[in-house]
């Protein structure tokens, strides 16, 4: 693996998924106790289903990448690409800002773009890198993307 190319770590991948299936069984034990109330026959599959379908939309993606060791986050020298905003590298010519933020105990990586042609009355596009869950330390990711567009640090 390159030092500009980033995947998921295995600590925080095994927290999201905790965290989903904990999410998961309360969804579940809620859709259970409401399909009783309403004296659903089949509420035990309704339940199930219903569980199935949240934990599928709160981590397929992730676990499906995660396990097929896929890359997450790529510096590259014509964009800087991350799988979870599209399957595209967003040139360097396209990005207007990079942010460094904190949520939480957390850091995240803000990119804003320049507004495109099309929609000159829209706000100002981009979006956001989260940095927690990948398998390197937020200096390493500072490093490699300064060296193609400065990352601002905002006072705090």
């Amino acid at each position: 693996m390159s030092k500009t190319q980033f995947r998921y770590s295995q600590t925080s991948f095994r927290k999201s998924v905790l965290a989903a299936l904990g999410l998961t069984l309360i969804v579940t034990f809620l859709v259970w106790l409401f399909a009783q109330l309403f004296g659903l026959r089949y509420y035990n599959t309704v339940t199930f289903v219903s569980g199935l379908i949240f934990f599928g939309f709160c981590s397929a993606a992730m676990i499906w990448r995660y396990l097929r060791k896929d890359i997450v986050l790529a510096v590259r020298p014509d964009g800087l690409f991350d799988a979870r905003y599209s399957s595209e590298p967003v040139p360097w010519d396209a990005i207007k800002d990079i942010r460094l933020g904190r949520v939480e105990n957390d850091f995240q990586l803000s990119v804003y773009l320049w507004p495109r042609e099309l929609k000159a009355d829209a706000e100002e596009q981009g979006f956001v890198i989260d940095l927690a869950p990948l398998d390197a330390g937020i200096e390493q990711v500072l490093d490699v993307v300064s060296g193609h567009k400065p990352v601002t640090v905002p006072n705090q």
